[in-house]
């Protein structure tokens, strides 16, 4: 654990209040209890939601303890005290509660948790299983502790790979305040469909085909046949969570929230990532222009459109992408309409959230004028690697690593056909080849469709242009083209 608070002094619902996100170590008093139990230690939080809740890692009577904290009433409080004791009273493995209570007089709602160590989350792990077969095995695990809750009757309303622990070879299910009891036996087809639907709109696209694999060991377990659930019907109902959850995340993109941080006024909006909020870096998105003038700064393209370069801050090296306005009647076609920096913000997070490499986005800049916008900044990690033009070069002529170069590329393709997104400027240098797999750069004239037709026209047009960049140098074009026929991507070529 962390080190110990740095007060022995208890705080108040109020002062937890004042702290915001991040309060540091803090001590509490138990009420109805006396000596040492009454002291819950925190060390570090997890997860707040400011002036709701947070999550804390801490010490009570010599142990390693989960904290739950409630600041908004008992409502959220009854709901994971009921969770977690239906969790137990069906024989579900989850954290024991080794107290539920309050502190400072009933103004704050406490859970005690047991901590189980060492654990992984089902994503860390997950995200860290690169084999198929070991993608195959814990999803198998996970489906199989979730029939034991829809037998059960439980249903986990917020279900996600973060809200299952494992230890060793124990599944544990956290989060009881998602747990809804349906009052029957079991949950029906219906519930246990899009129950299951939710938790696997939680992997990427292309993890889809492994759906099929892991099915079998769910209806094994509810001792149901094929018929009974057809995949067709839970496809479906995957992609429509998938496309909700996506809905509801690219509104956080530009708002503030756990992960961004907004400021808005009459003349300025910027969103930026929270993680990487220092002062360096607060003080450079004051005025990403002035980075110009440092030492380190590199220009990759100068137009009127845009401004394009390279800049380093706090130790990362940053690409800064400068939409101009070239004159006042681009001014006034432009103002209404949203920034092209604001579209690539919002891409880069879809790609995100697809499992699509791209570069990684760290802020967004507008200049306003009340509802009106200006110049605009969009701003990203730089990814170090060769574009995928070099694929033509001398310099890459060793044939096994232009096909493995080739293969990662065709790959991202396909990614992009599972999410019916077209990217809108298929040239060689929107590929980089990094160390990480192929990246797509460049966004603002990414687009997804509803329509299945309109992305097949858009996807043709796609590919036509990507495979214009090997006109002269026709073994690359042939690679090309016989790797996108074994992905089944659509070309006029």
């Amino acid at each position: 654990m962390n080190s110990p608070p740095l007060t022995d002094t208890p705080v108040s619902v109020a002062a937890l209040v004042q702290m915001g996100r991040r309060p540091g170590p803090f001590v509490l008093a138990l009420d109805g209890q006396a000596g040492p139990a009454a002291l819950l230690e925190s060390h570090e939080v997890v997860r707040a939601i400011p002036g709701r809740r947070l999550v804390c890692r801490g010490a009570w009577q010599g142990k390693d303890v989960f904290i739950k904290l409630y600041l908004d009433g008992d409502r959220y409080w009854q709901e994971e005290c009921r969770g977690l004791q239906a969790l137990a009273a069906k024989g579900i493995a989850a954290p024991a509660v080794l107290h539920a209570g309050t502190a400072d007089r009933g103004a704050l709602h406490i859970i005690v948790l047991q901590a189980i160590q060492p654990a992984r989350t089902l994503e860390a792990v997950l995200s860290q299983a690169h084999e198929e077969t070991a993608r195959i095995a814990l999803l198998q695990r996970a489906v199989i502790c979730i029939a034991g809750h829809h037998c059960a009757g439980l249903e986990q309303r917020d279900i996600h790979l973060n809200n299952f622990l494992l230890a060793g070879e124990q599944l544990y299910t956290l989060d009881g305040g998602g747990i809804h009891a349906s009052g029957d036996a079991e949950l029906s087809v219906t519930q246990s469909r899009d129950n299951l639907a939710l938790f696997f709109a939680e992997l990427y696209p292309d993890d889809d085909a492994l759906v099929d694999r892991v099915l079998p060991a769910y209806l094994q377990r509810r001792s149901w046949d094929r018929d009974d659930f057809p995949l067709a019907t839970l496809r479906r109902r995957i992609k429509h969570f998938r496309d909700r959850r996506l809905r509801r995340f690219l509104k956080k993109v530009f708002r503030d929230c756990s992960a961004f941080i907004c400021e808005r006024s009459w003349r300025t909006f910027k969103v930026y990532d929270r993680a990487i909020a220092s002062t360096g870096m607060v003080e450079f998105l004051a005025d990403p222009d002035a980075s110009l003038q440092h030492a380190d700064a590199q220009y990759l393209k100068q137009g009127n459109t845009c401004t394009l370069w390279v800049t380093r801050v706090d130790g990362r090296q940053l690409v800064v992408k400068r939409y101009n306005i070239k004159s006042l009647r681009h001014r006034l076609g432009r103002a209404v309409r949203k920034t092209r920096a604001a579209v690539s913000w919002r891409n880069a997070h879809r790609l995100w959230m697809y499992g699509i490499l791209t570069a990684r986005p760290v802020a967004l800049l507008e200049e306003r004028w009340g509802p009106l916008r200006g110049r605009a900044w969009y701003i990203s990690e730089f990814v170090a690697g060769d574009d995928a033009g070099t694929l033509c070069t001398a310099t890459l002529r060793d044939q096994a690593g232009i096909e493995a170069a080739g293969q990662q590329v065709t790959g991202l393709l396909a990614q992009l056909a599972l999410s019916s997104l077209s990217h809108g400027d298929m040239k060689a240098t929107n590929f980089i080849l990094s160390e990480q797999g192929a990246v797509v750069i460049d966004l603002d004239a990414m687009r997804r469709h509803v329509a299945p037709e309109s992305f097949r026209r858009a996807q043709r047009r796609d590919l036509a242009r990507f495979m214009r960049n090997w006109e002269d140098c026709p073994e690359t074009k042939t690679m090309f083209t016989e790797m996108m026929r074994a992905k089944n991507l659509v070309t006029d070529s």
